[in-house]
């Protein structure tokens, strides 16, 4: 009997060790598990993390429309400067007369154009101002080419420093409005509050002039 009860136990021991090295393999392959599941976690996050950054490195649609412009127009107004035959005082009085040129076709376009001949569209920019801007105007520049056509490089030059300082004033009034001047972020600002008062974007000028300035 003792025998018997001696081998009982050895069974059982044996039997008990076997379960125990199936419930360690069982937990290893599951640790295994739990350490690959975790290793794809990491990796999934340190991917999205990557995208992050890569994406802050990658300029919005606005921001490449309208810096891309700005600085197109800027060399563009460089080289017109640059290969022009004039004189020095007729190049600087040409250049002056586009610049004071531009701001008052930018004021009547945006006064009497947008608001007046296509008011719809231009009261989404007016409803949701921060809006992406996800094209280019090539209407602006078919004019620059037709006053470079007539008038040569030096007053369109004038024209173009124009264009690129509203594309600077505009852009920073609903993006960056830290770095604008106050008075004309204020004036721009109070536009949108009151549609029909204050349409110069680059000049409070053409406002005093026609009597549309807020008061």
């Amino acid at each position: 009997m003792a025998r018997k009860a001696e081998v009982i136990i050895f069974l059982t021991a044996r039997g008990r060790k076997k379960d125990a090295r199936k419930d360690l393999i069982e937990m290893s392959s599951q640790g295994d598990g739990k350490t690959l599941r975790s290793s794809e976690m990491c990796t999934e996050l340190h991917g999205r993390r990557f995208w992050l950054q890569t994406m802050c490195l990658v300029p919005s649609t606005t921001v490449a429309i309208y810096f891309g412009e700005l600085v197109f127009a800027t060399t563009l107004a460089v080289v017109s400067l640059t290969i022009s035959t004039s004189k020095s005082f007729i190049v600087v009085i040409l250049f002056c007369c586009g610049l004071l040129a531009f701001t008052l076709a930018e004021y009547v376009a945006h006064r009497f154009v947008l608001h007046a001949i296509a008011p719809l569209q231009h009261g989404i920019h007016h409803a949701r101002p921060r809006d992406p801007v996800d094209r280019i105007f090539w209407q602006i520049w078919l004019a620059f080419v037709v006053v470079y056509l007539t008038t040569g490089g030096a007053l369109v030059a004038g024209a173009l420093v124009g264009y690129a300082w509203y594309l600077f004033v505009h852009y920073c009034a609903h993006q960056n409005p830290a770095i604008l001047p106050a008075p004309l972020l204020k004036h721009h600002l109070d536009h949108h509050r009151f549609a029909n008062r204050n349409y110069g974007v680059t000049t409070t000028l053409w406002d005093r002039v026609f009597g549309t300035m807020l008061r």
